[in-house]
């Protein structure tokens, strides 16, 4: 069925300057071989059971039928669209006995036309032959059959449109449900960072209390404006690069905080553009995973490094880090955040990013470049 709801004003334009050009190619021979007003009522009359044809078969036999694989009842349907059509446009005003133009050798405006064209200037003997016949009126069940041929190429092309047109809603429809598909995986990872990561702040914090350190008000406000970010700020299209930037930053501090002794972590993330425009939540997946996996709490091996910068329209991320000789137990959750932001990567910037992984015994390096 036709979901007049979903017909865009450009859809209807397209519609309509496509008919407009069928007519006036309909129109061309019906013009030679009729009189004007005769050629007129025929095209008319073709072009509107074409249109009815088009509409059928496009919008609810194809829909109905072929599409669920009632392929008996399509061909019913066809059959009886075809005959009522022909019926109808038999019934109306039929090309009972149209004058046709009289084909004379000195009619000099008919020789000029004829020379003008191609077609029938190669076909200028039959043209020119004393009693020519004139155009025979095909009949079945009593019916005229002139405008048959054009509705069977209006089946034809109908069905096309329908295919193409199915095949784009089903591709419009896969990328709704992958946009989808991101944004719960992007509220699912949320609902798991945000108490974990929630539960260790607020335990760093505690501690920073009971030591009575002069960092504690500095440390609240850290995690509030991380909080925000995450819960807020994140649901934007998209944030500036900046945001980013403070998330990873005030991220870090607390996971210095729970480090005892001086960690190594080497940071070069303030050259960058900070107005440049992100999607949110790309890159603190990685920071986290360095952490993760570097066992920095071993200050004597453990090691992180990371920068950032941008360069035209190219957003560069570069993370490093140390790989232990024993491997960290990761927990049931590792990973989550890189998987899912590959994912979204591929969604958000087709073509337009990379991300180099190397590693080797001891060191693991990741580089995400985008162009934004």
């Amino acid at each position: 069925m036709i979901n007049w709801t979903g017909v865009k004003r450009k859809e209807v334009l397209v519609h309509t300057a496509w008919w407009f050009g069928y007519g006036l190619l309909l129109s061309y021979f019906p013009l030679i071989v009729m009189d004007t007003g005769d050629a007129i009522v025929f095209v008319l009359r073709t072009l509107i059971a074409s249109i009815i044809i088009f509409y059928i078969n496009a919008y609810f036999l194809l829909p109905r039928f072929i599409a669920k694989g009632s392929y008996i009842k399509y061909l019913i349907g066809i059959l009886i669209t075809l005959l009522v059509t022909g019926y109808v446009y038999h019934r109306i005003n039929g090309y009972n006995g149209a004058k046709h133009r009289p084909f004379r050798p000195d009619d000099g405006k008919w020789e000029q036309m004829i020379d003008s064209d191609r077609f029938l200037s190669e076909n200028k003997e039959l043209i020119f032959k004393p009693n020519h016949p004139k155009l025979k009126e095909r009949r079945l069940l009593g019916m005229n059959m002139m405008g048959v041929p054009s509705f069977i190429a209006m089946l034809f092309i109908s069905t096309l449109y329908w295919i193409y047109s199915d095949s784009r809603l089903r591709k419009q429809h896969e990328l709704s449900l992958v946009n989808q598909n991101l944004v719960n995986e992007m509220k699912f990872l949320k609902s798991q960072m945000n108490p974990h990561f929630l539960f260790n702040a607020l335990n760093n914090i505690y501690s920073l209390s009971m030591l009575h350190s002069i960092k504690t008000p500095e440390m609240v406000l850290k995690l509030s404006a991380m909080l925000r970010y995450v819960l807020y700020e994140s649901e934007d299209v998209k944030v500036k690069l900046g945001k980013e930037v403070d998330y990873i930053k005030n991220f870090i501090e607390f996971q210095r905080i729970k480090i005892e002794g001086i960690p190594n972590i080497h940071v070069d993330i303030d050259r960058a553009d900070r107005m440049k425009m992100i999607e949110p939540m790309l890159l603190i997946p990685f920071v986290e995973n360095s952490f993760k996996h570097s066992k920095i709490e071993d200050t004597e091996n453990g090691w992180i490094s990371m920068t950032l910068t941008t360069e035209g329209n190219s957003i560069i991320f570069e993370v490093s880090n140390s790989v232990p000789s024993k491997k960290v137990a990761a927990d049931k959750n590792s990973g989550i955040g890189v998987e899912n932001v590959k994912r979204r990567l591929k969604y958000l910037y087709p073509e337009k990013h990379s991300v180099d992984i190397a590693m080797n015994e001891k060191k693991y390096n990741l580089q995400l470049k985008i162009s934004v």
